[in-house]
């Protein structure tokens, strides 16, 4: 029907607020949505397209970019539903630019049949490049090298832009692999995850009329999550807005936690200065959380800077307070959270997939797996990845990648072997230096292979009939997926190869694991009877996120990271692990911008939660073998005492002064109040800081690093009290130390002295622990007592 524009389409409009309808009802020009936790931008993206649809704009002039396949597909039912037949493109930004790339991949040197590299595929990319470049590692690693690369694609780096830099070492090395990587990666018909955004980004700012033609293609752009780009992606949307600039961008910066790996949280915050006659809608209600849970989340984000102002509000009923639990170690965390949720499904009829269990580094989960399968709880780890990272799975797929891209040479370096044909390692190694020396790929190469004087003949023969082999299976690509599987298994009699290599013949993992990627095919057949291809499976498997193994009807527990978490909801949610050096964490404590984004991850936890939630922290925590002391994190000293109940472990001796619920001295740092900051500055603990690199967001250094003062809830002991808490009455002389003697360390436990050297105050021993981690202390610092002999 005819509408008047600026109109909300009626049959669009239901149970919408005033704010939602704003949102909904605008047309032409740029607006930003800011859209804090719960408050249904989703709803709001899907019926503004509905109403863009209605009032006659064309399907295919509209395109909405998220960030995760999973809200793409959840955008895309909810239009089905309510604008039935209409192909509106709906997708992550890489599907995107992989869509585009495949339509002018002769722009940019490739074929479009490239193939796109997964992590690990890129990394033996790199360790080649490395390689060829002859530089040295031995300052730096293939993943620091890989780190800076990805960087300045993300910046929109060229090699030659970043070799004119002033570089510092690092970089400096990356800048001589990089263009040898660049050339690597074209000669292979390939592009890493980075590429997809970078050689898209310079396709639209070096091609005038092709940028003019795709901007009037996509008329009306919106983006979701847009505190979440960078600056690949910005510059991307900006030259697709220019001659239509109908950019809708919803988002927060108050949930900007991705800023580790190149989000700018600067385009969302500056949306209003690059389109100054931008419409700004906020909107603010809440339809998630009980209204206690979003004090607590306001109260802390309020502590970050660099934000937009905005409350959270709701019409929930008051929930239960939000609670803090301190535990004495990791085990009776975990414990007592599989306790309280077996209660819940017993007696207050919750089902298990009403809980999550959130952490900042996947290594936590492992005690909560520990008690969840010692109660028969079921639960699942969202990692979406994990399989397609697996042996048998990452074979199979190298075998799809080389029939799809005969030049994907590490598809082809990976199961020119597999299973078994009697080509080593120095075959393959002759193989890739000939084929580096004419400028084959692997696959030419291995088709010449009689002319390698450098090969034995036996295994220029193995590898011919490896070629014959692939050649036969090539054959069937224009076939179905299930056809081209099943021949591969045959050919290759994989399935054998997994039970004769398998080391514990009661494992059929490795087996099943080949049924499910069996089933995957299967169903893209069906999916996709007319429109599919082997070239869109590998795209879409090489673009799968760790969300997508998220299975919302499956009734288990979810165990995963926050930052996976965005997104997503559950009733009843747990957070562990909320102490100083891991949320914050370590890496981030000397950059206030760091902290701030920490901070916000800690935000994006907490909002997850619907109808309760509980924090909790511990007394020590085993991390890599060791149990350290631990302290609370200083985040917990900015959430509003009166909207929670705190509760300390029975036998603590008041590891907390306020009891069952926080005292009005508790969090004071005035006068006579208990001592709040942790200045621990123990030697033996100082001595054994690793030099630690760079870390993605899950990792830890192996030992607990020195750090400034934190301030933590009153009464929790920090890490300096704990080892002061030891008797000097027990001190062993330093003179009186020997191999063989038996000793405790308070953090260490047991443990037997394997060497002594040193004289008076430098006198030190290592030490090796029941554990079986061995550690060397100054004795002169170390707190020490003698054990049992």
């Amino acid at each position: 029907m005819d509408v008047a524009r600026g109109k909300v389409v009626e049959t669009n409009s239901q149970q919408l607020t005033a704010a939602q309808q704003e949102a909904v009802a605008h047309q032409d020009g740029p607006m930003l949505i800011l859209a804090g936790p719960g408050s249904g931008k989703t709803r709001v993206v899907t019926h503004r397209i509905a109403n863009l649809l209605q009032i006659g704009v064309p399907a295919h002039q509209i395109a909405a970019l998220t960030f995760t396949n999973k809200a793409a597909q959840e955008m895309g039912n909810r239009l089905a539903t309510i604008a039935p037949g209409q192909d509106v493109w709906m997708g992550t930004f890489h599907r995107f630019c992989a869509r585009l790339l495949r339509r002018y991949a002769s722009m940019v040197g490739l074929a479009e049949n490239y193939s796109i590299y997964d992590t690990s595929d890129s990394k033996q990319a790199m360790k080649r490049a490395i390689a060829a470049a002859e530089v040295s590692t031995s300052h730096t690693s293939a993943d620091q090298i890989a780190a800076v690369i990805s960087r300045a694609k993300n910046r929109l780096v060229s090699p030659e832009m970043m070799q004119g830099q002033s570089l510092r070492h690092n970089e400096a090395v990356a800048a001589r692999v990089y263009p040898v990587y660049q050339k690597q990666l074209l000669l292979s018909n390939a592009v890493d995850f980075d590429d997809l955004l970078f050689h898209v980004a310079n396709l639209l700012r070096e091609n005038p009329e092709l940028r003019s033609e795709l901007d009037s293609r996509y008329r009306y752009i919106m983006v979701d999550e847009y505190q979440d780009t960078n600056l690949a992606q910005y510059a991307i949307v900006r030259s697709l807005s220019v001659d239509y600039p109908n950019l809708a961008v919803t988002g927060d910066p108050d949930q900007s936690i991705y800023g580790w790996r190149g989000a700018d949280i600067n385009n969302i915050l500056d949306f209003e200065k690059d389109y100054p006659h931008v419409k700004t809608v906020r909107l603010e209600k809440n339809y998630r959380s009980a209204p206690n849970i979003l004090r607590i989340a306001d109260q802390l984000i309020k502590h970050n800077t660099r934000r937009k102002d905005k409350q959270l509000l709701t019409d929930r009923e008051e929930g239960a307070p939000v609670v803090l639990r301190m535990y004495e170690d990791g085990y009776r965390e975990a414990d007592d959270i599989a306790d309280q949720i077996t209660a819940a499904i017993q007696n207050e009829g919750c089902r298990p997939q009403d809980f999550a269990v959130f952490c900042r580094m996947n290594a936590l989960t492992r005690s909560v797996e520990h008690a969840f399968r010692s109660r028969g709880l079921p639960y699942q780890i969202v990692n979406g990845v994990e399989f397609y990272q697996r042996k048998e799975i990452k074979d199979l797929l190298a075998y799809f990648h080389l029939v799809n891209n005969p030049a994907h040479d590490v598809a082809l370096q990976r199961v020119i072997n597999v299973p078994t044909r009697g080509i080593g390692a120095k075959s393959i190694e002759r193989l890739r230096d000939f084929a580096d020396g004419n400028g084959l790929t692997l696959l030419d190469a291995a088709r010449n292979s009689d002319q390698i004087e450098a090969l034995p003949t036996r295994s220029a023969t193995k590898i011919r009939q490896f070629v014959e082999m692939f050649d036969r299976l090539s054959l069937k690509a224009t076939g179905s997926l299930e056809e081209l599987l099943l021949h591969l298994l045959e050919q290759t009699d994989y399935r054998a190869f997994l039970r004769k290599s398998s080391v514990d013949e009661q494992d059929n993992s490795p087996l099943a694991n080949v049924d499910e990627l069996l089933t995957a095919a299967v169903e893209f057949d069906r999916q996709f009877p007319e429109d599919g291809s082997l070239e869109a499976f590998l795209e879409q498997v090489a673009l799968v996120s760790d969300t997508d193994a998220f299975d919302e009807e499956n009734d288990r527990v979810t165990l995963m990271t926050m930052h996976a978490a965005k997104g997503l909801e559950f009733p009843r949610v747990f957070i562990i692990g909320v102490e100083d050096d891991l949320l914050p964490h370590y890496r981030s404590k000397e950059d206030p911008m760091q902290v701030e984004e920490e901070r916000r991850l800690l935000f994006v936890g907490i909002t997850r939660a619907e109808e309760r939630l509980q924090l909790s922290c511990c007394k020590r925590r085993a991390l890599r073998g060791d149990l350290r002391p631990v302290v609370g994190s200083p985040f917990l000293m900015e959430l509003p005492r009166e909207e929670m109940r705190f509760i300390e472990p029975e036998d603590s001796n008041q590891f907390f002064d306020s009891g069952d619920e926080f005292g009005d001295e508790s969090f004071s740092v005035d006068g006579d109040a208990p001592e709040i900051w942790d200045q621990s500055n123990d030697s033996a603990t100082t001595n054994e800081i690793d030099e630690v690199c760079q870390l993605p967001p899950d990792e830890l250094p192996a030992k607990k690093a020195a750090k400034k003062p934190a301030l933590i809830p009153a009464g929790l002991k920090t890490a300096a009290n704990l080892l002061n808490e030891q008797s000097n009455d027990d001190k062993i002389p330093l003179n009186d130390f020997r191999n063989g003697m038996i000793v405790h360390h308070e953090e260490y436990g047991a443990g037997k002295v394997t060497a002594v050297s040193g004289r008076g105050p430098k006198r030190t021993a290592t030490i090796e622990f029941s554990s079986g981690a061995a550690r060397s202390f100054r004795l002169a610092f170390a707190k020490l007592t003698l054990g049992e002999q």
